[in-house]
Protein backbone atom coordinates (compact mmCIF):
# COMPACT_ATOMS: atom_id res chain seq x y z
CA UNK A 1 0.00 0.00 0.00
CA UNK A 2 1.44 3.34 -1.02
CA UNK A 3 1.90 6.13 1.51
CA UNK A 4 -0.66 8.30 -0.36
CA UNK A 5 -3.26 5.56 0.07
CA UNK A 6 -2.49 5.20 3.79
CA UNK A 7 -2.77 8.96 4.23
CA UNK A 8 -6.12 9.07 2.38
CA UNK A 9 -7.49 6.18 4.46
CA UNK A 10 -6.32 7.91 7.65
CA UNK A 11 -8.05 11.14 6.65
CA UNK A 12 -11.26 9.23 5.88
CA UNK A 13 -11.14 7.47 9.24
CA UNK A 14 -10.65 10.75 11.13
CA UNK A 15 -13.46 12.37 9.10
CA UNK A 16 -15.85 9.63 10.20
CA UNK A 17 -14.73 9.96 13.83
CA UNK A 18 -15.29 13.75 13.74
CA UNK A 19 -18.76 13.34 12.19
CA UNK A 20 -19.76 10.75 14.80
CA UNK A 21 -18.52 12.98 17.64
CA UNK A 22 -20.40 15.98 16.24
CA UNK A 23 -23.62 13.98 15.87
CA UNK A 24 -23.41 12.38 19.29
CA UNK A 25 -22.56 15.65 21.04
CA UNK A 26 -24.83 17.95 19.06
CA UNK A 27 -27.89 19.75 20.36
CA UNK A 28 -30.06 17.51 18.23
CA UNK A 29 -33.82 17.69 18.44
CA UNK A 30 -35.75 14.55 17.62
CA UNK A 31 -39.28 14.55 18.97
CA UNK A 32 -42.88 13.74 18.23
CA UNK A 33 -45.05 16.64 17.09
CA UNK A 34 -48.41 14.93 16.48
CA UNK A 35 -50.14 11.56 16.28
CA UNK A 36 -53.39 10.58 14.54
CA UNK A 37 -55.06 7.22 14.95
CA UNK A 38 -58.03 5.85 13.04
CA UNK A 39 -59.92 2.60 13.54
CA UNK A 40 -61.93 1.83 10.39
CA UNK A 41 -64.24 -0.76 11.93
CA UNK A 42 -65.51 -0.28 15.49
CA UNK A 43 -66.67 -3.90 15.74
CA UNK A 44 -63.01 -4.94 15.39
CA UNK A 45 -61.20 -2.33 17.47
CA UNK A 46 -61.66 0.76 19.58
CA UNK A 47 -59.07 3.43 20.32
CA UNK A 48 -58.92 3.97 24.06
CA UNK A 49 -55.88 6.26 23.87
CA UNK A 50 -53.97 8.00 21.09
CA UNK A 51 -52.04 10.99 22.36
CA UNK A 52 -48.74 12.71 22.92
CA UNK A 53 -47.83 13.72 26.44
CA UNK A 54 -45.06 16.03 27.61
CA UNK A 55 -42.89 13.97 29.98
CA UNK A 56 -40.27 16.59 30.67
CA UNK A 57 -38.50 19.55 29.14
CA UNK A 58 -38.25 18.76 25.43
CA UNK A 59 -39.35 15.15 25.97
CA UNK A 60 -42.61 14.04 24.36
CA UNK A 61 -44.00 10.55 24.85
CA UNK A 62 -46.41 8.72 22.57
CA UNK A 63 -49.24 6.72 24.15
CA UNK A 64 -51.56 4.43 22.22
CA UNK A 65 -54.07 1.82 23.35
CA UNK A 66 -56.12 -0.01 20.73
CA UNK A 67 -58.62 -2.38 22.28
CA UNK A 68 -59.12 -5.36 19.95
CA UNK A 69 -62.57 -6.99 20.07
CA UNK A 70 -61.85 -9.95 17.75
CA UNK A 71 -59.00 -12.03 19.13
CA UNK A 72 -56.75 -13.83 18.36
CA UNK A 73 -55.07 -11.96 15.53
CA UNK A 74 -53.40 -14.64 13.44
CA UNK A 75 -52.01 -12.62 10.56
CA UNK A 76 -51.34 -8.96 9.92
CA UNK A 77 -50.16 -6.94 6.96
CA UNK A 78 -48.80 -3.43 7.44
CA UNK A 79 -48.09 -0.74 4.87
CA UNK A 80 -45.26 1.36 6.27
CA UNK A 81 -44.67 4.70 4.53
CA UNK A 82 -42.31 7.53 5.41
CA UNK A 83 -43.11 11.09 4.29
CA UNK A 84 -41.15 14.34 4.47
CA UNK A 85 -42.73 17.78 4.47
CA UNK A 86 -42.09 19.72 1.24
CA UNK A 87 -45.10 22.03 0.70
CA UNK A 88 -47.20 19.28 2.23
CA UNK A 89 -46.10 15.75 3.10
CA UNK A 90 -44.57 13.83 0.18
CA UNK A 91 -43.45 10.18 0.09
CA UNK A 92 -39.80 9.98 1.09
CA UNK A 93 -37.36 7.09 1.11
CA UNK A 94 -39.58 4.19 2.18
CA UNK A 95 -42.92 2.65 1.23
CA UNK A 96 -43.34 -1.07 1.81
CA UNK A 97 -45.99 -3.65 2.53
CA UNK A 98 -44.92 -6.15 5.18
CA UNK A 99 -46.33 -9.44 6.36
CA UNK A 100 -45.82 -8.66 10.05
CA UNK A 101 -45.69 -12.33 11.12
CA UNK A 102 -42.92 -13.04 8.60
CA UNK A 103 -41.11 -9.82 9.53
CA UNK A 104 -41.03 -10.70 13.25
CA UNK A 105 -39.38 -14.04 12.40
CA UNK A 106 -36.92 -12.59 9.84
CA UNK A 107 -36.27 -9.01 10.93
CA UNK A 108 -32.83 -8.58 9.36
CA UNK A 109 -34.34 -8.96 5.87
CA UNK A 110 -36.16 -5.63 6.30
CA UNK A 111 -33.61 -3.07 7.56
CA UNK A 112 -35.82 0.05 7.64
CA UNK A 113 -38.78 -1.78 9.18
CA UNK A 114 -36.37 -3.29 11.73
CA UNK A 115 -35.12 0.20 12.59
CA UNK A 116 -38.71 1.33 13.23
CA UNK A 117 -39.47 -1.84 15.22
CA UNK A 118 -36.34 -1.36 17.39
CA UNK A 119 -37.71 2.06 18.36
CA UNK A 120 -41.17 0.71 19.24
CA UNK A 121 -40.54 -2.68 20.85
CA UNK A 122 -39.23 -1.48 24.23
CA UNK A 123 -42.28 0.74 24.75
CA UNK A 124 -44.98 -1.68 23.58
CA UNK A 125 -46.42 -5.13 23.95
CA UNK A 126 -45.63 -5.83 20.27
CA UNK A 127 -42.52 -7.79 21.14
CA UNK A 128 -43.45 -11.33 20.13
CA UNK A 129 -44.57 -13.33 17.11
CA UNK A 130 -48.14 -14.20 16.24
CA UNK A 131 -50.86 -15.02 17.24
CA UNK A 132 -51.67 -11.86 19.24
CA UNK A 133 -54.02 -12.47 22.15
CA UNK A 134 -54.18 -8.95 23.57
CA UNK A 135 -54.81 -5.26 22.95
CA UNK A 136 -52.12 -3.17 21.24
CA UNK A 137 -50.40 -0.83 23.72
CA UNK A 138 -47.57 1.67 23.26
CA UNK A 139 -46.71 3.47 26.48
CA UNK A 140 -44.63 6.65 26.80
CA UNK A 141 -42.53 5.98 23.71
CA UNK A 142 -39.87 8.66 23.32
CA UNK A 143 -37.50 9.36 20.46
CA UNK A 144 -33.81 9.68 21.20
CA UNK A 145 -30.60 10.56 19.37
CA UNK A 146 -29.56 6.91 19.04
CA UNK A 147 -32.58 6.28 16.81
CA UNK A 148 -31.83 9.17 14.47
CA UNK A 149 -28.12 8.32 14.17
CA UNK A 150 -29.12 5.06 12.43
CA UNK A 151 -31.74 6.64 10.16
CA UNK A 152 -30.95 8.45 6.91
CA UNK A 153 -32.85 11.59 7.89
CA UNK A 154 -32.18 15.23 7.11
CA UNK A 155 -33.35 18.19 9.15
CA UNK A 156 -37.09 18.59 8.67
CA UNK A 157 -40.55 17.35 9.53
CA UNK A 158 -41.53 13.74 8.88
CA UNK A 159 -44.61 11.55 8.98
CA UNK A 160 -44.54 7.79 9.43
CA UNK A 161 -47.81 6.08 8.48
CA UNK A 162 -48.80 2.55 9.44
CA UNK A 163 -51.90 1.14 7.71
CA UNK A 164 -52.91 -2.25 9.16
CA UNK A 165 -54.84 -5.17 7.66
CA UNK A 166 -55.87 -8.36 9.47
CA UNK A 167 -57.74 -11.32 8.03
CA UNK A 168 -57.77 -9.59 4.62
CA UNK A 169 -59.61 -6.49 5.90
CA UNK A 170 -58.08 -3.02 6.40
CA UNK A 171 -58.58 -2.24 10.10
CA UNK A 172 -56.96 1.12 10.81
CA UNK A 173 -54.03 3.46 10.55
CA UNK A 174 -51.64 5.41 12.73
CA UNK A 175 -49.81 8.52 11.55
CA UNK A 176 -46.88 9.68 13.66
CA UNK A 177 -45.35 13.10 13.01
CA UNK A 178 -41.82 13.99 14.15
CA UNK A 179 -39.34 16.83 13.89
CA UNK A 180 -35.66 16.24 13.20
CA UNK A 181 -33.23 19.08 13.84
CA UNK A 182 -29.66 17.90 14.17
CA UNK A 183 -28.32 21.34 14.97
CA UNK A 184 -26.11 20.96 11.91
CA UNK A 185 -26.76 20.09 8.28
CA UNK A 186 -25.98 16.40 8.04
CA UNK A 187 -25.60 16.41 4.23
Amino acid sequence: MASDEKETNGIRLWSYVVIIVLLSDSNALFKFTNVKCTCYERSFCELKLCELKVLGRGIVGLNLHAQVHKLPIKSTTCVLTMFRRFSGYRPFLFNATLDVCHFLKHRKRYPFADLVYEGIKNFSNLNHTFPMQHDIIVSQMILNDDMISKAPALNGFYKLRFVVKTDGVWRGEVEVYAEVNLGIDRW
